[in-house]
């Protein structure tokens, strides 16, 4: 099993590594893109921080309901980077993705640190970094199974009818794989990240 994966990691480095520069391309487009904001927005972003931070440790969640909508909105990336992964067309919206990903972490991260200084960092390591230790590795995984069996239906591609097969076997096996991580992040996003978010603000309302 481990000579599988290696020889797997081996075979699909430059996938990871394609993956990992547009992720890092958003990050950093995403943490640009607040230089170009007007004043008008900027303040608006202010004050909603500022009321999310006041309220937060008010705030009566339904933990069900939150649960089941953060995993189902990370069962629904999952379900489309498969379904993409199923043409070769499906490519650059799967790098797509990816980049949206990176652009809306590295936006928020950027815009909390401006507002809040090192106390947005924190609050950023409350609210978003939980989850995502899940959920960022379960959609490279994904977003990497996802180009490599897309890549099979290359327009001049050798593969045969029962290579394809196979590969599908394995896509499909990873992708399941890489879901039901996804839905993991699904639940640390509602039962934990809610309780250390409330934590780190209680902390932050004494120094704010």
């Amino acid at each position: 099993m481990l000579d599988v994966f290696r020889n797997s990691l081996r075979s699909s480095w430059p996938l990871c590594l394609l993956v990992l520069i547009i992720f890092t391309l958003g990050l950093i487009c995403g943490a640009l893109n607040l230089t170009f904001l007007p004043p008008v927005k900027i303040q608006e972003l202010h004050d909603y921080i500022n009321a999310f931070i006041k309220q937060a440790r008010d705030l009566d969640l339904n933990t069900g309901r939150v649960a089941w909508e953060a995993m189902y909105n990370k069962m629904i990336i999952m379900a489309t980077l498969y379904l993409l992964g199923l043409t070769f067309i499906g490519i650059p919206v799967i790098l797509g993705l990816v980049f949206l990903k990176g652009f809306v972490l590295g936006f928020t991260v950027a815009f909390l640190n401006h507002d809040l200084a090192w106390s947005g960092l924190l609050l950023a390591l409350a609210c978003i970094i939980p989850q995502h230790l899940l959920y960022l590795p379960a959609l490279f995984v994904g977003t990497v199974a996802a180009l490599s069996f897309a890549l099979v239906f290359f327009p001049h591609s050798s593969s045969t009818w029962g290579e394809i097969w196979m590969s599908f076997a394995r896509y499909t096996g990873v992708m399941l794989v890489a879901l039901a991580v996804a839905v993991g992040a699904g639940l640390v996003e509602a039962f934990f990240t809610p309780w250390l978010t409330r934590m780190v603000i209680g902390i932050l309302k004494g120094t704010l």
